[in-house]
């Protein structure tokens, strides 16, 4: 895990910046409260992050004939010493045991960070000397790190899609 820096340069890339759309997942059907419980297990699971990884934005579940709720989550995966993926995930439904709809959204983005706390990491020759190691050695290994943000993203999204055909079959 990188050390905490005062100050520090971010480069942030989204995941799918060829594509306008983010990755969203639609549910009509049954059971619709599970989703909240099952979302957050495949998120652990899949990006192999703890609870501590997870950070609870937003939250708000109403009751009444049909229970509503809402909960943004941003998951941190440390990737190495500099570079982190950083997935906003939206889920909000509503429903009960018989019918109801969801939706669930994420926005993954890869952030790499450079301390710059001393003189030495604020200097001309040493960002010279990181610009070209970034460019000449990590670019290659952000563009395998953004492959496997998407690649993540897709397997929690075949997870989910595979979890709706059991909740409509139960």
């Amino acid at each position: 895990m990188p050390a905490f820096a005062r100050t520090k340069m971010v480069l942030q890339e989204d995941c799918y910046q060829d594509k306008p759309e983010r990755p969203l997942m639609k549910y009509v059907g049954p059971n619709v409260i599970k989703l909240y419980y099952k979302s957050y297990e495949l998120l652990k699971a899949i990006f192999q992050c703890s609870d501590a990884d997870i950070e609870e934005e937003r939250f708000n579940w109403g009751k009444g004939e049909k229970e509503k709720f809402k909960v943004r989550w941003f998951v941190h995966k440390d990737i190495d010493a500099y570079t982190y993926l950083y997935i906003r995930v939206d889920v909000s439904g509503s429903g009960d045991e018989k019918n109801g709809s969801a939706k669930i959204q994420l926005k993954p983005v890869m952030r790499t960070e450079y301390p710059q706390d001393t003189i030495w990491q604020r200097s001309l020759f040493y960002e010279m000397m990181r610009m070209f190691w970034h460019r000449a050695f990590y670019h290659e290994k952000r563009e395998r790190i953004g492959e496997e943000c998407r690649s993540l993203v897709i397997q929690f999204q075949r997870q989910m899609n595979e979890f709706f055909k059991q909740l409509r079959e139960m």
